[in-house]
């Protein structure tokens, strides 16, 4: 069989493993003949693709060593493994009562809270130190990038919500882009969107930072990133804090400072970030256990847990000439976006309704939350593969045709 028929093959098997998937943790009653008629018209752009183009397979499937930092992508895991692990354990936490004077509570304690903003923390870390380097590149068609890359995943992704919710009866296409354009967290269950609509609203503004950031020198720079920093504090501990509220103007300073960590200058301060990160882990650790009747609201955790995620960085720059391109790395970095969007569908709808029948998060000493933590890994691996594939990237590669036809 030659390869162009093999890849045709693979497609009409992931087409195949998508349908049963739709019907099996689908909410509801799913139209078999709608469900493979749409999977299968959409992947007809992939089966296309892989037959035509050399190498688009292999690409999918990140088989291609790329010439990226790996250290970049060490850290988007960690940053992925931290977001599933708060939405795992944050739900569970309710049923931790009369566990509080054990270790375990402890542990799992401190995981649930320090995930629950490191993660996001260094997802907006990251975007900084990759897209605030100066491009020559158009205001338009860095739009136009992101648009395809982030805006119509999301919208994609949304629309999966509103459907796996039985949400879309008698919703008009107005009031779903409605929906949508206005962040309505509550009309598809996806309050975890909120960390993608600050990132877009970042990205609103990165040519123009890029131009401001120029030519600004390496000191200025970490004066800057200082005195935000400062000022931060000063907000939480003695100015009023809607100086510089828990919004845009915090995830701007994160936003700089994810790009001032990632200058090659800054490596000089990889030691020091690394102490200042630890002991700043360890306070945080001490500020839980005073704490009693610790609520659901993290955002007065910030002042540590920043540093202590600089300091998660500051590990893997200090070890990036070691690090692997490791290629389960490379496969979970590339659809960390879509894992980020679809995990809570993977949680709610699979996780939650076939595994909890066995185990939760809070059984076994810590080894359910570990087993459920790397089973929504996978299953949302999985979920984003089929759903980037099959249906993102032929709307996308579409859109993204148009305008620059357009243009």
């Amino acid at each position: 069989m030659k390869k162009g028929s093999l890849e045709v093959v693979y497609w009409f098997i992931i087409d195949l493993i998508t349908i049963v998937l739709a019907c099996l943790f689908s909410s509801h009653k799913a139209n078999l003949w709608v469900v493979s008629i749409g999977v299968v018209g959409f992947s007809l752009y992939s089966i296309f693709k892989s037959y035509k183009t050399p190498g688009y397979l292999p690409n999918t499937l990140a088989i291609p060593e790329n010439n990226r930092k790996p250290v970049y992508d060490y850290i988007r895991i960690i940053a992925v493994v931290f977001i599933i692990s708060v939405h795992i354990l944050g739900p569970d936490w309710e049923n931790t009562k009369g566990m509080e004077n054990t270790i375990i509570y402890h542990v799992l304690n401190y995981i649930r809270c320090f995930t629950g903003v490191s993660g996001d923390c260094l997802f907006i870390m990251i975007s900084g130190a990759l897209l605030l380097g100066f491009k020559e590149e158009s205001v338009l068609t860095f739009y136009r990038k992101r648009l395809t890359k982030v805006v119509i995943p999301l919208i994609i992704y949304y629309l999966f919500y509103l459907w796996q919710y039985d949400a879309m009866g008698g919703l008009s296409v107005l009031q779903v882009i409605k929906k949508i354009i206005t962040a309505d967290y509550a009309g598809a269950n996806v309050y975890h969107f909120w960390l993608i609509y600050i990132i877009i609203s970042l990205y609103v503004i990165v040519p123009f930072l890029r131009y401001m950031l120029k030519d600004m020198p390496y000191k200025v720079l970490t004066s800057l990133v200082s005195v935000m920093f400062i000022y931060y504090l000063l907000t939480r501990f003695i100015i009023n804090e809607s100086a510089m509220p828990m919004h845009f103007s915090f995830w701007l300073m994160m936003f700089i400072m994810g790009y001032w960590y990632g200058r090659s200058e800054t490596r000089k301060y990889d030691n020091i970030a690394i102490l200042v990160g630890l002991l700043a882990a360890i306070l945080f650790g001490i500020y839980l256990k005073l704490r009693t009747g610790l609520p659901d609201d993290f955002d007065s955790e910030y002042p540590l847990i920043i540093p202590a995620s600089i300091g998660i960085m500051a590990i893997f720059f200090k070890l990036q000439n070691r690090l692997k391109n490791v290629y389960l790395i490379r496969l979970i970095s590339k659809y960390s976006y879509g894992i980020i969007l679809v995990h809570m569908l993977v949680i709610n709808f699979a996780v939650k309704l076939y595994i909890y029948k066995y185990f939760s998060a809070l059984y076994y000493q810590g080894l359910g939350f570990v087993l459920i933590v790397l089973i929504t890994l996978i299953g949302s691996l999985i979920t984003a593969y089929f759903i980037d594939n099959i249906f993102v990237n032929p709307i996308t590669a579409l859109l993204g045709r148009d305008f620059k036809q357009r243009r």
